[in-house]
């Protein structure tokens, strides 16, 4: 279906892929999984066209249709949503406009064939399941949970993570024979990704998902494309069969550099004692050839593992927080009645749909929205760290070292790049420009502000966002050791079942 041959492509001098040989065959089911930065949203910008590779080439073989979840997509904005996913059918509905302007024309006139195509149309409108269009976008939009956001409502009043649901439910409905995806859990509750599930196990093209999602991937994949040293590699079977074949990989190439080390060691040893002397100089010169034949092989290479450690600023008060039958919203209320109480040290997860007014609810508790109702009672000088989960930058030219030092700028630039590496971004990272950093490395940075500044209270907002799996391990723990409070929103159960059983989840108005 599709062969990338010697595809070469990276960005000044870092290497992303390296002659990299791969195929996508026709009906599989494909996640690409790598650490943050590996290089997995570039490989779907070079299989869309957006980027053109370095060199080598990527073959489409035979014609198919490809669909890309794209956030970035531009979109009609003054239409309503459902006038957004009829978009899907456009041709359909093209060809209903047809056949009803034949019969007019044909009746008019008494033209036979106009009125004889007109017909024709009808029967493939039937065909092709037209007048189940309506029915069908209910279902998807259900699915998904666009249809508690409003038909409605137009698309410029949306979200980013509202917007990219809609654009989603669009994508599916159009069922393309080779589907895309980057992250597309990122904005769907417990029950829309197994909506979600139950789609793409049915679905009979082929797809390519990017997710830190380990659990979803799970479920839906029956390959793996893992992106290691420059390389992308394959293996079959879901993510926990990869990661078993992984480890067995890494483990027996440790093996081999070891036993290598030890053969050079020897043969460097031999060489040293005996190049010198006249009987044993020719076996010296013998073993120092069979030294320069040997191909050193190169450690796999993993990235840091951060190693997250939120500053504290011990408060005696307690509660923390509480909230007495509060409303939230903007023009019109998102929820009401919403009567929290977090005790100090106590960690609170607020989780369901996108849409539902999680954020606005966080936002209101800090102070940045008014509430529309209700009392907010916050501890005496109660400090907040906020994690916001749009990756957003003043200066998107800066560097990570540059961003920290503009908000501590009394820090030492060795402290500031201990709390960076500490972050899990390299000596490199710290020194490129933010927006050419992955979404898990900007993530990173914004994360490396909470471990600098101590805080009473965390406060954090899909932090989970575009973090690979270790580095959401790491996170897990470092919430879960912070001795301050925390509210999270998170749309990834497992995530926070690693830091607490206490789950809030409102209802809508």
């Amino acid at each position: 279906m599709i062969e990338i041959k010697n595809m070469t492509h990276g960005f000044g001098d870092k290497i992303l892929y390296k002659n990299v040989n791969i195929t996508i065959n026709k009906g599989e089911k494909i996640g690409l999984v790598g650490a943050n930065g590996a290089g997995k949203t570039t490989l779907i910008s070079l299989l869309t066209g957006t980027q053109l590779c370095d060199s080598g080439q990527i073959v489409f073989q035979g014609k198919f249709t490809v669909g890309y979840l794209d956030q970035y997509v531009s979109v009609d904005k003054d239409k309503t949503i459902f006038e957004y996913l009829c978009g899907s059918y456009k041709e359909l509905y093209d060809l209903e406009k047809e056949a009803e302007r034949l019969s007019i024309v044909g009746a008019e006139t008494q033209d036979m064939k106009k009125i004889e195509r007109a017909s024709q149309i009808y029967e493939e409108l039937v065909e092709k399941d037209f007048y189940a269009i309506e029915s069908k976008i209910k279902k998807y939009a259900s699915g998904l949970g666009v249809d508690k956001i409003g038909y409605d409502r137009l698309m410029k009043e949306l979200s980013g993570g509202q917007a990219t649901k809609v654009i989603l439910c669009k994508l599916l409905l159009q069922s393309p024979d080779f589907l895309i995806l980057d992250e597309p859990t990122n904005h769907l509750d417990e029950m829309h990704i197994d909506w979600l599930v139950d789609y793409l196990q049915s679905y009979k093209g082929t797809f390519l998902i990017v997710s830190h999602d380990t659990q979803f991937l799970d479920k839906v994949c029956t390959t793996i494309f893992s992106v290691e040293f420059s390389n992308i590699v394959r293996y079959v079977g879901n993510y926990t069969q990869f990661v078993r074949q992984h480890n067995e990989k890494v483990e027996f190439q440790e093996k081999n550099i070891k036993a290598q080390e030890q053969k050079i060691e020897k043969l460097e040893e031999y060489i040293a004692k005996n190049s010198c002397r006249t009987n044993t100089a020719r076996q010296a010169q013998s073993r120092k050839k069979q030294l320069d034949k040997i191909v050193r092989l190169e450690k796999l290479n993993e990235p840091p593992t951060p190693k997250f450690k939120f500053a504290y600023s011990q408060i005696r008060a307690n509660p923390i927080l509480q909230t007495e039958n509060l409303t939230i919203g903007y023009n019109y209320p998102l929820l009401k009645d919403i009567n929290l109480k977090l005790l100090n040290g106590e960690k609170l997860a607020i989780m369901g749909f996108n849409g539902l007014g999680k954020t606005t609810t966080l936002k209101t508790i800090m102070g940045l929205i008014p509430a529309i109702s209700g009392k907010i009672k916050l501890a005496d000088k109660l400090k907040i760290g906020y994690y916001e989960q749009i990756l957003n930058w003043d200066n998107e030219e800066l560097t990570p070292l540059q961003i920290v030092k503009n908000e501590f700028p009394k820090l030492d630039d060795k402290v500031l790049r201990s709390y960076l590496s500490h972050a899990g971004l390299t000596s490199k990272q710290m020194l490129q420009s933010i927006c050419s950093l992955s979404g898990g490395e900007q993530s990173k940075v914004k994360l490396c502000k909470l471990m600098i500044e101590p805080n009473n209270m965390l406060i954090l907002d899909e932090p989970t966002n575009h973090m690979d799996v270790k580095s959401k391990q790491a996170l897990a723990q470092a919430i879960k050791n912070f001795e301050g409070s925390v509210i999270l929103v998170s749309h990834e159960l497992d995530f926070v079942e690693q830091i607490t059983n206490n789950i809030f989840r409102p209802k809508t108005v």
